[in-house]
């Protein structure tokens, strides 16, 4: 007997009754499939084929998933509320990044609470970071959210997302931007510090406790996504690709004073000492080599200036520049308005934080400030030989810094790193220097 689709089908719910079909096949054929029961439960309402009905189910879905996430991101009460009652099911839709409403929503407390009341779970991971609801809350510093979370069951220690950072990790990311109010939440219903949090909070007594409570605490690295920082990298650099933070001189020494690894190297082969050289950083260098660690080895950059000629000449005609905005959606809609072209923009969906445009065969990009080391502008370079001429500038760049370290005068200027050598979530590879202005020059790969 043939039954109608509904209008708002749950491929869920199609699941469990294929499941269920399949149960009662096996009682009689007990080498029966899944993919028997779920033809059974296709042909049943009227496809030929499980593919074929869950095609239909997601093309009815769409619409209605679409404003779901949006209401999420927006914060929309009302949206999200009405579209809640025609469809409860979307409490467990999942974006194109493995997200929930829940992810999507943590901004705002008031539709976090509506979707709990719904239903949605706590504790679901989202898809590219393997993290809760709950990490993002707390990374974003919402207290209110975080506290919702929490009373709905939400696993306060958030173990296992791909940052190995715990969700107390992301409360406290690097210190510059702490809600203390959130780290204290977490730490009252049973979180713990672990080394890297309590180095980002500042907080030498925790940094000494922990340590002396678990000596192998020094020894702990963050993900391949922070290069394997120990804890002296973290104290002293942020990982590539990522805003600088303010070197913590003060948790460095301490970390030097409990034993940690100064020949230590993260996942590029640079130790903290290597790190604070590209960056410049003298009195890290300083700190560094009065502890006894070795300076790397700089090649000899004559090598690779014989080839300048060709390093020149493998760059593109024009600079891009990159304007840092205090609101990119703001800047898109006036650059548009004069007749500029959006080519790009990131993310796709919600406030802007990144955009790429055009005007006639010009290129211009705007980001929001505060998310990269200058809160001017940063020029981008585009070259054929990225490695090349990565290698010239590092090179240089160590042999300053050891004719600083030495109190001499380098035979070439500084070239402070801002970001090493790097894949960036947009493709190809890239790195910045700061110029003697402060302004950031980015080079990337064609």
């Amino acid at each position: 007997m043939s039954s109608e689709l509904p209008q708002h089908p749950s491929l869920d719910y199609l699941k469990k009754l294929a499941k269920e079909r399949l149960r009662q096949m096996r009682a009689a054929s007990p080498a029966a499939q899944l993919s028997t029961a779920q033809l059974a439960v296709a042909r049943e309402h009227g496809f030929p084929s499980w593919r074929a009905l869950k095609a239909e189910v997601d093309r009815r879905r769409a619409p209605a998933r679409e404003a779901f996430f949006a209401a999420c991101q927006a914060g929309d009460l009302a949206e999200l509320t009405v579209l809640l009652e025609k469809g409860p099911t979307l409490v467990g839709e999942r974006n194109e990044d493995g997200g929930t409403g829940l992810h999507v929503a943590v901004a705002h407390p008031a539709c976090v609470r509506l979707l709990l009341e719904h239903g949605a779970d706590p504790n679901a991971r989202e898809g590219g970071d393997n993290a809760y609801p709950l990490h993002f809350a707390a990374g974003g510093g919402y207290l209110e959210s975080v506290r919702a979370l929490l009373d709905a069951g939400g696993d306060v220690h958030g173990f296992a997302d791909v940052h190995k950072a715990d969700v107390i990790g992301w409360a406290v990311g690097d210190g510059r931007n702490v809600s203390r109010d959130v780290v204290a939440l977490l730490i009252e219903r049973g979180a713990r510090h672990h080394i890297f949090s309590a180095i980002g909070m500042g907080d030498l007594d925790l940094v000494q406790r922990l340590v002396e409570e678990d000596p192998d605490a020094l020894f702990r690295r963050r993900s391949r996504f922070e290069q394997g920082q120990t804890p002296l990298h973290f104290a002293l650099a942020a990982p590539d690709g990522l805003q600088s933070k303010t070197p913590q001189y003060e948790i460095a020494e301490l970390l030097i004073e409990l034993g940690a690894e100064l020949e230590a190297e993260d996942d590029k082969g640079r130790t903290p000492l290597a790190v604070a050289m590209l960056h410049g950083d003298l009195e890290a260098m300083r700190l560094l080599k009065a502890a006894g660690a070795k300076e790397p080895q700089a090649v000899d950059p004559s090598i690779l200036e014989g080839r300048m000629d060709a390093l020149r000449d493998s760059m593109r005609k024009q600079v891009t520049p990159m304007l840092c905005v205090a609101d990119v959606g703001v800047a898109v809609a006036w650059y548009t308005s004069l007749g500029f072209k959006l080519q790009g923009r990131y993310p796709e969906v919600g406030e802007m934080s990144w955009a790429a445009l055009s005007f006639g065969k010009t290129e211009l990009m705007v980001q929001q400030r505060g998310r990269r080391a200058s809160d001017q502008i940063a020029l981008w370079f585009h070259t054929a030989r990225i490695d090349e001429l990565y290698e010239l500038f590092k090179s240089r760049q160590l042999r300053a810094s050891q004719a600083a370290l030495d109190g001499k005068t380098a035979e070439n200027p500084e070239i402070h790193f801002l970001e090493d050598l790097y894949e960036p979530f947009h493709g190809g590879r890239q790195f910045s220097v700061r110029d003697i202005n402060g302004l950031e020059l980015v080079f990337t790969s064609e």
